[in-house]
This record gives C-alpha cells, sequence and structure tokens, in this order.
C-alpha cells in the first residue's frame, strides 16, 4: 500500500498500519529548498513541478500541499494584481473589495483571467504525474482569510462590528474563488483533497464566526461533498472557542495550532474526523533539535487513544522557510520513532 492509499484509507476510518505523517503546507520552506521563486512559476510549470517532485521523492510525508504558499493567486481573476515579495506568500497590491457590491459583482469567478491560477493548475497536473504515490491537497484561503486579503483592513475591523453583511458577502466571494480554483483541479482529477486555512478567523467574534464566517467555510465543503475528494480544515491562532464549531464545516479532516490540547479535539472529533496536528512548528521543528523534536512528538500522541486511527501527525502549522532539512526529516521520521515505541509498551 503506498502513501496515497494509507491516507484515503485513514480518511475512511480505517485503521493505519503505520503512523500517517504530513507536513502542513510547506509551499514556501519547499520553493527553498528547490530554489524556486512563486513569481517565476507562470513561466515553467512543468520546470516548477519537477523540482518539488524531486525534493518531496526524498522525503516521507504522506500528503503534498500542493500550491500551499500561493492561495492568492484566483483573486487575480477578479483584478488583484499580485504583489511578490522574496519568499513571503504573494498578496495583492492593492485592495480590491471596499463596498458590498463590489463583492456581489463577481457572481461568477473565472480563471482564465488569472495567468497564475491557470500555471498553478498546470504545476499540479505535472505534479500528479510525478509523485503518483503521494495524496495531493490543493490548499486555499478560507472565507474569512480571503476578506483579509480582498479588503483593506481598516476598513474590515469597521466592518466587523458596524455591518456584518458586508462580511458575510466578501466571504461569498471568497467561496466562489476558492471553489472556482478547486473546480478546475477536481475536474482533471488532479488531487485528491482540498483544504481551505481560514486562521484569520479567530479575529473575529464568536458570534460572528458561528453565524457569518461557519455557514460559508461549510457552503464550500458541502460543493465537493460527493467529489470523491476528502475536505481538509485548517485552523491556528487562539482557537479554543471555535474547537467545538469545526466539526460543523463538514471537514473529513481538521488540522489544529499548537494552542489547544490533541488528545481533547482528538476525543471531540473521532470517530467521525479525522484529527491532523499539532507539534509546535515554532518552537520545536523549526527551532528545536531531533531529540526535542521526538520528545514533542510522544508528548502530543500521550493524549490520544489510538493514533493509528483517524489521526495525522502534522505539525501545528506552515513551516517558516528557513526551518533546516534535517529538522523537518527529523520530525518525519519520529512519527516511526514514536509510534513503534507506545506499540511496544
Amino acid at each position: 500500500m503506498n502513501r496515497r492509499e494509507s491516507i484515503q484509507k485513514v480518511l475512511k476510518g480505517e485503521r493505519s498500519a503505520r503512523l500517517p505523517r504530513a507536513l502542513f503546507g510547506g509551499g514556501r520552506w519547499a520553493y527553498r529548498q528547490a530554489a524556486l521563486s512563486m513569481s517565476e512559476l507562470a513561466n515553467d510549470p512543468r520546470g516548477f513541478a519537477g523540482k518539488l517532485a524531486e525534493l518531496y521523492s526524498g522525503l516521507d510525508t504522506d500528503i503534498v500541499f500542493v500550491g500551499s504558499g500561493l492561495n492568492t493567486f484566483p483573486a487575480e481573476a477578479i483584478g488583484g494584481e499580485l504583489a511578490f515579495e522574496g519568499e513571503q506568500t504573494p498578496l495583492l497590491a492593492h485592495p480590491v473589495i471596499r463596498k458590498t457590491e463590489d463583492a456581489r459583482y463577481f457572481e461568477q469567478v473565472d480563471l482564465s483571467g488569472s495567468p497564475h491560477a491557470l500555471a498553478l493548475v498546470e504545476m499540479i497536473a505535472h505534479l500528479r504525474q510525478r509523485l503518483p504515490d503521494r495524496f495531493l491537497c490543493c490548499t486555499s484561503w478560507g472565507p474569512f482569510t480571503w476578506c483579509m486579503v480582498l479588503c483593506d483592513w481598516t476598513l474590515l475591523q469597521d466592518k466587523i462590528v458596524s455591518e456584518p453583511a458586508f462580511i458575510r458577502e466578501v466571504c461569498e466571494l471568497g467561496v466562489r474563488l476558492s471553489s472556482a480554483l478547486f473546480r478546475q483541479l477536481i475536474d482533471r482529477g488532479l488531487v485528491d483533497g482540498i483544504v481551505i486555512s481560514d486562521g484569520a478567523a479567530t479575529l473575529v467574534p464568536l458570534d460572528l464566526y458561528r453565524d457569518t464566517v461557519l455557514p460559508c467555510e461549510k457552503k464550500l465543503f458541502h460543493e465537493f461533498a460527493r467529489q470523491g475528494v476528502a475536505r481538509f480544515l485548517h485552523q491556528c491562532g487562539a482557537i479554543a472557542p471555535q474547537l467545538d464549531l469545526y466539526a460543523e464545516t463538514g471537514a473529513d479532516c481538521i488540522s489544529l495550532d499548537a494552542c489547544v490540547e490533541l488528545g481533547q479535539a482528538y476525543a471531540l472529533y473521532s470517530p467521525k474526523i479525522v484529527t491532523a496536528g499539532n507539534v509546535d512548528v515554532i518552537k520545536t521543528v523549526f527551532g528545536g533539535n531531533p531529540a526535542q523534536i521526538c520528545e514533542a512528538v510522544s508528548a502530543s500522541l500521550a493524549g490520544i487513544s489510538d493514533p493509528f486511527r483517524n489521526f495525522i501527525l502534522m505539525p501545528s502549522c506552515d513551516l517558516p522557510p528557513d526551518t533546516s532539512l534535517g529538522n523537518v526529516r527529523a520530525f518525519l521520521a519520529c512519527a516511526d520513532l514514536v509510534s513503534d515505541r507506545m506499540q511496544r509498551i
């Protein structure tokens, strides 16, 4: 059984023969390792995929989060000007949504207006050919994080308090942007899963998340409920107050930040939902040594009744670009070292 099939079985609730493991996100880290520039993707999607395939072929990760670091690309289809600044995630040079009518205007999102998004799709197509044994999961922003990308932050702060309807309309536009990218990939059979990162949603009051943002996350996942792809939700930041609501999104797997107890989340979501996480990516995967990494993996797994079922070991969030390759390899190897120790007890 290859890694792709192994993750598919885990997502169906079956027990894994080995501890499932993956690097959440990791796009900007991978581009640095492969000496790639995000701004050059559109010029050579095949070459971009080739270098990524070489990197990931040598890593013991079951899932590759394709498109990580490039989530803003679909905004080009609605007039957004992408701003590339070194290794930073490309955002927009200027806000494109200033009032409710702006968001409503883009009832349809046509990716033919985004050369970078189309190049991303082609890159993923080539990566699919080069990595047939890996579970490919395409990343995009979650609805409220799209609000952060598309709007001026000062305006958005005011609208959070004064005009929830504005937030809802921009979140709905975010759903359409993510859906446009996912649809192209799913229709061509290029990915096994989709993931939205919506950590910015922790910046809004709980009632606004529950009543406005959550329904949009749920709407996006519902659209692809019967499309043969797994649906992942990644949440980071101050997620504890929202933790019990994430199951309502319809996600098949929920990836969590290090600020919550993994055992608590596992007990909350299992057996219906796979829990993923949550070894501290900054203090441990980036800042630790191999011994500290294995100690943290062991501590994270201690509260989980059966880490071989309904669970995937991941860092708590996206890898910093300057994380050492040695630490990444150590993290992935710890999945076997710790699980072997657990099985002997």
